[in-house]
């Protein structure tokens, strides 16, 4: 039976990363949709060609229009439903909740791809079901799982670009349980990361930790028996209302007076040392390709269709350094905290500097790219210059 024509239309899958964080968006703003396959009939003859590439998560209204890229469908969907907005009005907590959101959607990427490849002794038959009961929804068993080997080798094989090597796997394990550690103990204070509802930030949040760090059995395992907080916040994020009855008093609005909890910031210290390294590289290793390579404003970056890295570089980790793909959307997200830095007032400004030298984050907002990065018809394209 076709779905009613007022839902969204979603397509996504459960094993999807950044479908996570939209289905969580979509259910905790009460907006009426309805999930499709990337096997959908529509789907392939619709909207691929409109992207012209394969792309999950992807929204198409009820009127024809769509929307790719995580962070554009909530801001698209705010405007849309005028949703209470995610995005917190005071200057410490928005800028927080854009580097969280940017945190979960990249910082993690490394983590995510870690924990769900190279764990396949002993989970790889939930992958191969995963995989196979969505590129081939019901089909026999063992089809599906044939049909799953295909894209499980290709993504095997991309963990190096992504710097997974078995020189940084003890890094990247340290770091993970580091931060179960830390995430735990400020959800044992407050059901969000700022109070009493989700921000920007938990939902980039969710990306990671929903379908690969949450679901896949090796990592799942790991945080619901270390960091049982996250599991708990990680259920919340999934839930259509706030799910919070073990914080009943607390109101469900972000924390009062631009508070930042000081639980939290061992939490933003662990980005300043994961994260931080791979951008700094990553727009140094930018700005010195524009160097060497005149560009024209409007050109996109790579060509349309592909994945290709634009360069290389090689940032250091916990003194591990591992050469890796430039991820240049990462510069467009970065600019999305330097932005709403830049609109402060001085004052406001003042204060947001104060917590991020306190916590190591402050070169985010100095680590400049000298051209713009925008996003245009799908695809990330060169702006003007800065």
């Amino acid at each position: 039976m076709a779905p009613p024509a007022s839902l969204v239309h979603f397509y996504g899958c459960p094993p999807s990363m950044f479908a996570g964080k939209i289905r969580s968006f979509l259910r905790k703003n009460a907006i009426a949709y309805v999930e499709r396959l990337p096997a959908d009939g529509h789907y392939q003859s619709v909207v691929i060609p409109v992207l012209g590439r394969i792309w999950l998560p992807v929204i198409e209204m009820p009127d024809g229009r769509i929307v790719q890229d995580t962070t554009e469908i909530i801001d698209f969907l705010e405007a849309e439903y005028g949703c209470e907005s995610c995005y917190p009005q005071t200057p410490r907590q928005r800028i927080i909740a854009l580097m969280m959101e940017f945190f979960g959607d990249e910082g993690l990427l490394r983590t995510v791809m870690h924990y769900r490849w190279n764990f396949l002794d002993r989970q790889g038959d939930f992958i191969r079901g995963e995989f196979g009961s969505f590129m081939a929804p019901g089909t026999p068993r063992e089809d599906q799982f044939r049909l799953a080997e295909i894209p499980m080798s290709q993504m095997s094989a991309y963990l190096p670009a992504l710097g997974i090597t078995p020189e940084t796997i003890p890094q990247i394990e340290d770091s993970y349980r580091e931060l179960l550690a830390a995430m735990d103990a400020h959800l044992h204070q407050m059901p969000y990361l700022l109070g009493g509802r989700p921000s920007i930030g938990d939902y980039g949040m969710i990306a990671a930790f929903h379908a690969h760090l949450g679901r896949d059995p090796v990592p799942s395992f790991q945080m619901k028996c270390t960091a049982s907080r996250v599991a708990r916040w990680v259920e919340r994020m999934s839930a259509a209302d706030s799910d919070m009855p073990e914080f009943a008093a607390m109101p469900a609005a972000f924390l009062d007076q631009d508070a930042i909890p000081e639980t939290l910031e061992p939490v933003l210290r662990l980005m300043a040392t994961d994260h931080l390294p791979v951008i700094l590289s990553t727009v140094d290793a930018v700005n010195r390709w524009l160097e060497a390579n005149p560009v024209e404003e409007g050109a996109p970056i790579v060509p349309k269709g592909t994945r290709k890295a634009l360069a290389s570089h090689a940032p250091e980790i916990r003194g591990v350094a591992a050469r890796q793909g430039v991820r240049h959307y990462q510069i467009w997200m970065l600019q999305r905290i330097q932005d709403a830095w830049d609109a402060l007032p001085a004052a406001d400004r003042d204060a947001v500097d104060v917590l991020l030298e306190r916590t190591g984050l402050r070169p985010l907002l100095t680590a400049r790219c000298t051209r713009r990065i925008e996003r245009r018809d799908y695809v990330e394209v060169w702006g003007r210059a800065n």
